[in-house]
C-alpha cells in the first residue's frame, strides 16, 4: 500500500489517504497509484463522485503537476483532473518492501478535462490569493505548467478516443478511411497511433487541391462551383466519395481554411467541415476556431475523433 499526503502551499498537510502502487517509472522519475472515492458521493458540478469511484492517480518528481484520471467502478472514464503542484516528493518506507510515501504541496491551480476532450481551467482566484506567498519561480513554474499540463491531458484524450473508436468500429465490424484537405493527413495521424489501427484503418486520401477531390473522391463541379471547398457539401461528398473509392465502411473528411490566409467574404480563418459517412447515415459538423494554422489542423483532427465517438456510439 502507498500513503498519500496532500499539503497546501505553506506545508498544512490537508488530506492523507491509502492507495495501490501500479507502476514506477524511476527513470521517467513518476508513479503511478490507485485509491478509491470512499467518501459520501459528491456533486462538483463538472463531475459527480460516488462511492466506488476509481482514481488513477500520476505524480512526478520533475514536474508543476499530477493528474487524476477518474472512473466509474464498471471502468467508464469520468474525465481528469490535473493539479498544479510543486514536484511531487516520493519516499521509501523503511518499514515495507518496495513501498513508498508520497507528498504533494497543492498550488490552487487546476485544470479538468471531459471525456469530449474539452478542458477547463479552474481556481483561479484561489491562486491568486497565494500568489503573495509564493516564490517568483514558484509562480512561473505555476503559470508555465497549466500549457504543459493542457498539452499532456489533450495527449491522453487522444488515447482514450482512439480506443474508444477502436471499440465501436469493432462492435459494427466496420472499417474506415479518411478524406482530408485542411488537415492534410492529421485524422489519419491520429487513428494510426493506436497499436492494432490496421485492423479497421484502411487507409486515407489527402485531396488537398480540387482537383483530387473531383478524380478520387468525386466531389462533382456543380458543388464546387456553387458552394465551394469548404462547404458542407463537400465535406459530405468527400466522406462519402473516401467510402466508394477505398472500399470502406466509414468516411470521415475535413475541409476549412486553416489559415493565416484563404479567407473569403463569408467565410473567415479557422472555419471547418467534418463530415461523416456510413451505412448508419451522414452527417456534417460546422467549426470555427480562433487558433493559427497548426492550432486549427490540430482543433480539427480532434474535433474528427470526438465526432466519430458520438456518431458511432
Amino acid at each position: 500500500m502507498l500513503l498519500i499526503r496532500k499539503y497546501d502551499h505553506l506545508g498544512n498537510m490537508k488530506v492523507h489517504y491509502e492507495g495501490r502502487l501500479v507502476s514506477r517509472d524511476v527513470q521517467g522519475r513518476c508513479i503511478v497509484a490507485e485509491a478509491e472515492w470512499i467518501s459520501p458521493t459528491a456533486r462538483l458540478g463538472y463531475v459527480t463522485l460516488n462511492a466506488g469511484d476509481l482514481f488513477i492517480e500520476t505524480f512526478y518528481e520533475n514536474r508543476w503537476y499530477n493528474i487524476f484520471e477518474i472512473q466509474s467502478p464498471q471502468g467508464q472514464v469520468k474525465g481528469w483532473y490535473a493539479n498544479i503542484t510543486r514536484p511531487a516528493r516520493i519516499v521509501p518506507q523503511a518499514n515495507a518492501v518496495d513501498a513508498v510515501e508520497i507528498e504533494w504541496d497543492d498550488l490552487a491551480l487546476d485544470v479538468w478535462m471531459w471525456p469530449n476532450g474539452k478542458m477547463q481551467t479552474m481556481d483561479e482566484h484561489e491562486f491568486d490569493d497565494i500568489r503573495p506567498e509564493l516564490t517568483a519561480d514558484e509562480l512561473s513554474q505555476s503559470l508555465a505548467a497549466v500549457d504543459k499540463v493542457r498539452m499532456e491531458l489533450k495527449r491522453r484524450w487522444r488515447v482514450y478516443a482512439n480506443d474508444r473508436i477502436a471499440g465501436l468500429l469493432g462492435a459494427h465490424k466496420w472499417t474506415i478511411s479518411t478524406a482530408e484537405s485542411c488537415t492534410g493527413g492529421l485524422i489519419g495521424d491520429l487513428l494510426t497511433n493506436r497499436s492494432g489501427s490496421s485492423k479497421y484503418f484502411l487507409g486515407g486520401i489527402i485531396s488537398y487541391s480540387n482537383e483530387i477531390k473531383q478524380r478520387l473522391l468525386h466531389v462533382t463541379a456543380e458543388t464546387l462551383d456553387k458552394f465551394g471547398a469548404v462547404s458542407e457539401a463537400c465535406a459530405l461528398e468527400m466522406a462519402r466519395g473516401v467510402r466508394q473509392t477505398l472500399g470502406v465502411d466509414v468516411g470521415v473528411s475535413a475541409t476549412g481554411i486553416a489559415g493565416p490566409g484563404g479567407a473569403t467574404p463569408g467565410k473567415e480563418v479557422g472555419l471547418v467541415y467534418v463530415g461523416i459517412s456510413s451505412p448508419k447515415g451522414d452527417l456534417v459538423h460546422k467549426y470555427n476556431w480562433p487558433y493559427d494554422r497548426l492550432g486549427n489542423k490540430r482543433a480539427t483532427a480532434d474535433a474528427a475523433l470526438q465526432a466519430l465517438i458520438e456518431y458511432l456510439q
